[in-house]
């Protein structure tokens, strides 16, 4: 049963985000879990314990090579070729797809390069792929009957408003490009819908509260969360391996900054000195003689240093002791051994790498790299292929979020119900099968 807020008015729609509208025929409509205000005097549903999560999360995602890698791998398999058109043909028993050039509806085509589909789709995917939801704004004509642009907003500018006092219903998103320090004369106030509302629906609240723009946010489905979706990849980010990740290249440039670098050791004897100067050694001032010492150093080191210095010699005298009769080297110098091999923490932070990448369900091998202890630390090429192959048998259940942008905007304008849109992608196969070594799949 509905819950009822006024004489024809009901609170329908999705698991989160809801809104009213009036019901003309009486129907029935699905119960709704509401969402209680929690945020105080805050006029937003925070997003993580102090609202700045996406700021938060992102400082240490742009500092991880491997994070950065994984996301775009997750993206750009998603949008695969890009958006394209297909018709869905029945024949015998099995459903197949026909590819459908835009060119066959100038309707549709002006519309996708008004919004330029494929630029729109790409950063969509790239929020979703991140933060697991996406906000997509619908423009209307001004008598709502068509769909004639949509856009994208940040996902992480975006905050759900809190819900209404009397319906427990989220209404509005606002849209700040600066949460950490929040200026609310910058805040844009747009309507929302959740994703689970029929066009029907949305068109009845629509007409109703005489709107032209609207938002429906495009999530994964919510489990303990309320509002923002808890994307599983970011359990590296929460658990701590990124840190550790992100702690070993700092760690490992103090090291070399701070660390021993010399090439040679130069050992002079000071009795050197006064055997060259003779008694003119015993009449300088300490001051000379510092002068002195410095000056063969410097001479030592250009002449052993850098390339001109390579297959040259210094000649030095030997001479003995006057007390013991031992041999004295006036000037010996050395090289310095080290040691190359010191690969403190490599382990540690590839098994950080691999926690990081896990989740997303990417393997170590599309990015060059192995899983630590593997005999094969880049991958084969047949593990690369059924790599890729196995993550893009996962896509399906993405793709079932991201293309309901183009069904809605399909059902609102009257569009060809056999149309649907899919984000074909390229197969990796073996160059005996086909010269290319790839070919096209339709997910």
């Amino acid at each position: 049963m509905s819950t009822k807020v006024s004489d024809g008015i009901y609170a329908v729609g999705g698991n989160r985000v809801a809104m009213v509208f009036s019901s003309a025929k009486n129907l029935p409509a699905h119960s709704l879990t509401k969402i209680k205000k929690s945020n105080g005097d805050s006029d937003i549903c925070n997003w993580g314990d102090d609202n700045l999560y996406p700021l938060n999360f992102d400082k240490k995602f742009r500092n991880s090579g491997t994070a950065i890698g994984g996301h775009e791998v997750l993206y750009t398999s998603h949008f695969g070729t890009g958006f394209s058109l297909y018709k869905e043909t029945a024949e015998g028993e099995t459903n197949d797809y026909v590819a459908v050039p835009f060119s066959q509806y100038p309707e549709i085509y002006q519309f996708f390069r008004k919004v330029k589909i494929d630029l729109f789709y790409k950063a969509i995917i790239k929020d979703y792929e991140k933060w697991g939801i996406s906000f997509v704004e619908y423009l209307l004509t001004p008598n709502s009957d068509k769909v004639i642009s949509i856009k994208r907003h940040d996902a992480s500018w975006c905050r759900f408003q809190v819900p209404n006092e009397s319906t427990g219903m989220i209404e509005n998103i606002i849209v700040n490009s600066d949460w950490e320090s929040r200026d609310k004369n910058l805040d844009v106030i747009i309507p929302c819908f959740d994703q689970m509302f029929s066009v029907e629906e949305i068109k009845e609240e629509v007409k109703k509260r005489k709107i032209t723009r609207f938002v429906i946010c495009h999530m994964d489905t919510l489990s303990i969360q309320k509002v923002y979706p808890l994307v599983g990849w970011h359990s590296s980010f929460r658990n701590g391996w990124m840190d550790v990740v992100l702690a070993i290249p700092e760690l490992k440039k103090y090291m070399f900054e701070n660390q021993l670098n010399w090439q040679f050791l130069a050992y002079i004897a000071d009795d050197y000195f006064a055997h060259i100067y003779q008694d003119a050694w015993k009449d300088m001032s300490n001051e000379e003689k510092e002068a002195k010492r410095v000056d063969l150093v410097n001479k030592i080191d250009d002449k052993i240093s850098g390339n001109k210095g390579a297959g040259t010699s210094i000649i030095s005298p030997f001479f003995r002791d006057k007390n013991t009769g031992e041999l004295i080297k006036g000037i010996q110098v050395e090289a310095i051994k080290k040691d190359n091999t010191n690969g403190d923490f490599l382990l540690d932070a590839s098994a950080g790498n691999s926690e990081i990448l896990f989740p997303m369900g990417v393997d170590p091998c599309l990015l060059g790299a192995g899983i630590p202890g593997g005999k094969n630390l880049s991958g084969s090429g047949s593990d690369k292929r059924e790599a890729y192959t196995i993550l893009c048998s996962r896509l399906p259940a993405k793709h079932a979020v991201t293309l309901e942008i183009f069904l809605t905007i399909r059902d609102w304008n009257g569009w060809p119900q056999e149309l649907i849109g899919k984000f074909p992608n390229v197969q990796l196969t073996t160059l005996d099968k086909n010269p290319t070594g790839q070919s096209n799949v339709v997910m």
